[in-house]
């Protein structure tokens, strides 16, 4: 006996298959065969599938009902119950009576991922993210008419364009970039010269990952942390980024900084939401995090949230801040 294994492209004609049939209803084998490319064999099978398929619950009510078995003798295929002219209706097709669209949430969150990546420095080619964009507005017209205007703002505001511009050329020349930047944990500006190998967009932040002449190594630069950038003349074989995702290249990049938080029982699942690089359980239930923090902001934000659920044990300016926005956010209902 044969066992045909469903497959992604089975998949996709399945769900593409009953709102076709229910829109042609008397549509032949031979017809869905020519339509989805496939045998008229193949209808059979995905009709066989089909119709065990349906809502929760299971019971005959729940399932798709398409009428397809052969009604003649005209059988042109031994092993199939469709004749090649038999008739196919879909009795319930259990929601799937019309081709999948993109929801609203669905199309704003594509365009805004698009319009994201083409503001990346070196980002892949603008003409053709502009193209799916437009074909994208199009197909989805009247699902957008009912959305809220959008404006797209990748990074945190501060980045300079003039650096960007810059940026964008030295990973598109694949040549080395001199760059000033600042370096908050120590308060002071570096002057550094390096190998552009990717640019990332992580929670509204724009990095560039890199290669470091200065350091001879890989390292991570925030674009809003870029107060120069000159283009030099000097050519770069790309290396490639390391196989690493982005943030285990964070987690192992010594530039960015790390506090250690104390968080009780039942905060523990902040760990789930940070950068872990150490952890340590406490006697009373609870856990000591070291977690790797690219932008100070983040982790105030995360430790106010928390409602005391988590305590700064170093670096001591952090929790600071944290006690002075808490202060002034308690004095709003003095």
């Amino acid at each position: 006996m044969t066992t045909h294994k469903p497959t992604n492209a089975q998949l996709s004609r399945l769900l593409l298959l009953v709102p076709w049939l229910a829109q042609n209803p008397g549509v032949t084998a031979k017809q869905a065969a020519v339509e989805f490319d496939v045998t008229v064999q193949q209808i059979e099978r995905d009709l066989n599938t089909l119709i065990v398929c349906g809502l929760p619950g299971g019971y005959p009510s729940d399932l798709i009902d398409i009428q397809f078995w052969a009604t003649n003798d005209d059988d042109d295929f031994s092993s199939s119950l469709i004749p090649a002219d038999g008739h196919i209706h879909v009795l319930e097709p259990q929601s799937l009576n019309r081709p999948m669209a993109f929801t609203q949430d669905e199309v704003i969150t594509l365009l805004v991922g698009l319009n994201a990546l083409k503001d990346l420095p070196g980002a892949a080619d603008s003409d053709l993210i502009d193209g799916v964009i437009a074909k994208l507005q199009d197909c989805a017209g009247s699902v957008l008419a009912q959305a809220p205007s959008l404006t797209v703002n990748a990074g945190d505001g501060q980045e300079d364009p003039a650096v960007k511009v810059v940026i964008d050329q030295a990973v598109n020349q694949r040549k080395q970039l001199k760059i000033s930047y600042l370096v908050p944990a120590r308060d002071e500006v570096t002057t550094r010269v390096i190998e552009p190998l990717r640019v990332v967009l992580v929670d509204g932040l724009t990095y560039i990952h890199a290669w470091c002449l200065s350091s001879e190594g890989e390292r991570t630069f925030r674009l809003s942390r870029i107060l120069d950038a000159e283009l030099l003349d000097t050519p770069f074989t790309s290396r490639g980024p390391s196989t690493d995702s982005f943030d285990e290249v964070l987690l192992n990049d010594p530039s960015i900084p790390e506090v250690v938080l104390d968080v009780t029982a039942a905060g523990r699942w902040l760990s789930e939401y940070a950068t872990v690089t150490d952890a340590m359980d406490l006697p009373d239930g609870g856990l000591r995090i070291t977690i790797k923090v690219a932008d100070p902001r983040w982790v105030e934000r995360m430790l106010l949230q928390a409602g005391g659920q988590a305590t700064v044990v170093e670096p001591s300016f952090i929790g600071a801040s944290v006690l002075t926005q808490a202060q002034q956010a308690l004095a709003l209902y003095a």
